[in-house]
């Protein structure tokens, strides 16, 4: 998850995360994982941002007192 800025994917990220592909994977059971895992990231990334405590340095979402 990330800021939206004037270019494509290219604002502050605010979350990020990693699934494992599986030898089994095709294209639509990845992105089933990875629609599962967005769901979970969603909440947790707005709570970051809700939250107000960080800053954005450049292209950098840091929590304060880091």
């Amino acid at each position: 998850m990330h800021f939206v800025d004037d270019h494509l994917d290219h604002g502050a990220i605010v979350l990020q995360r990693a699934i494992p592909v599986l030898e089994t994977d095709d294209a639509h059971s990845l992105a089933e994982r990875i629609l599962a895992e967005e769901h979970v990231a969603y909440s947790e990334a707005i709570g970051r941002v809700a939250s107000g405590d960080y800053e954005v340095r450049g292209r950098r979402f840091v929590k304060r007192n880091s």
